[in-house]
């Protein structure tokens, strides 16, 4: 969600902050849901809704918003900063059709584990974020994966910026236990995520090199704890996960 900030143009926030009510509604929604949603007079959100129209952001019918497909055109472009994002993107749906299960790409940007790349498995269950959706790196696997790539000095930076918030009872909140998984991690080069973000939610993730240009990333798969355990998690799922990123890898350098 859009965060105020005292160098923020208020104006840009406040496009934002319904832009993203919209994002995250289940229906389209009137000029008085919205401005309860926000708390922001009818007028203001009036106005905002127009110029996000305009922009081709927003979309109205019958007196009633929602987010536009345009929306789409600058995720695409986002993506390909990432080197043959479209090969990538093919592994990652391969992952999902082979395991059955939620397979996602994370980057970091600004010392935070972004989705760019996610695919649902065939399985009944959808994780509780979107593309896009930024969270700290210390709470899943992907995130995780990511952090064993940093020396303990970048690791201390990130932690004193955005700090070891804690998301569950399992999340790990203490820097010398983390950077003791962490080293754990950096020797298998696998991670793994107990419940850590979601409860009942695991997963599994390595690292995968994109390239110079790219991000630090990693990819992997989660799911519900009482459908991924024992064998099936720490073998089975595991070596899709390793296999994948090799893939990339010899794909990407090709």
């Amino acid at each position: 969600m859009a965060r105020n900030s005292a160098h923020g143009v208020q104006a840009t926030v406040n496009s934002f902050r319904v832009l993203e009510q919209l994002v995250a509604a289940e229906d389209s929604m009137g000029v008085t849901e919205i401005s309860d949603a926000v708390g922001l007079s009818k007028g203001v959100v009036y106005t905002h809704l127009q110029t996000l129209i305009d922009l081709g952001y927003v979309r109205k019918r019958e007196q009633r918003y929602l987010p536009s497909f345009g929306i789409l055109k600058l995720t695409e472009v986002v993506r390909r900063q990432i080197p043959e994002f479209t090969t990538v993107r093919y592994h990652v749906e391969n992952l999902a059709r082979v395991t059955g299960e939620v397979s996602a790409l994370f980057v970091e940007e600004d010392g935070l584990g972004v989705c760019v790349c996610s695919s649902m498995g065939s399985e009944p269950w959808v994780p509780d974020y979107t593309c896009g959706s930024r969270m700290p790196l210390h709470v899943n696997a992907p995130g995780k994966a990511i952090l064993s790539l940093f020396d303990r000095d970048h690791v201390d930076a990130i932690i004193e910026e955005h700090g070891l918030s804690r998301l569950t009872d399992e999340t790990l909140t203490i820097p010398e236990t983390l950077e003791s998984e962490l080293s754990t991690i950096r020797e298998s080069g696998v991670s793994f995520c107990r419940e850590e973000q979601f409860s009942d939610v695991v997963g599994v993730a390595t690292t995968v090199d994109l390239g110079e240009r790219a991000p630090a990333a990693a990819i992997g798969v989660c799911g519900p704890s009482d459908r991924l355990s024992g064998r099936r998690l720490e073998e089975d799922i595991t070596g899709q996960v390793i296999s994948t990123a090799k893939s990339i890898r010899i794909d990407l350098t090709k």
